[in-house]
């Protein structure tokens, strides 16, 4: 965003990354793994605020139908596939849609504000 005097503002981060505890994470990274699991049919992966480390991954999913899934599954299915214990999902939140742009690309800011009203 532009303001008044032609500075330019970022307003959202220029790449996705979490930042747990001073190690970058990649949410597409995360995002690989999270949609490889059974009854995951859509997954966003964003930071969450954290006390302790600043952000944990968090991950928003849409479930098959006729399917349930729950934090330890998804632990399960991270380390089954070597996934690195702090790249792994700390909170999980189900959604029946993801926000999206018109162009199809979730809208992860919209995702963080939700865990910010949430948690606030």
């Amino acid at each position: 965003m532009v303001d008044a005097d032609g500075f330019l503002t970022i307003t959202d981060r220029r790449k996705d990354i979490i930042i747990r505890g001073g190690e970058n994470i990649s949410s597409k990274e995360v995002e690989d793994v999270l949609i490889l699991h059974p009854a995951v049919r859509e997954g966003a992966v964003t930071g969450a605020p954290d006390r302790r480390y600043g952000e944990v991954v968090c991950a928003f999913v849409i479930v098959e139908a006729g399917r349930s899934i729950d934090l330890d599954s998804v632990r399960e299915h991270f380390f089954a596939a070597g996934i690195a214990r702090q790249k792994t999902p700390e909170r999980l939140v189900e959604v029946t849609e993801l926000p999206r742009t018109a162009a199809g690309k979730v809208k992860k800011h919209e995702l963080r504000a939700a865990l910010s009203a949430a948690d606030g």
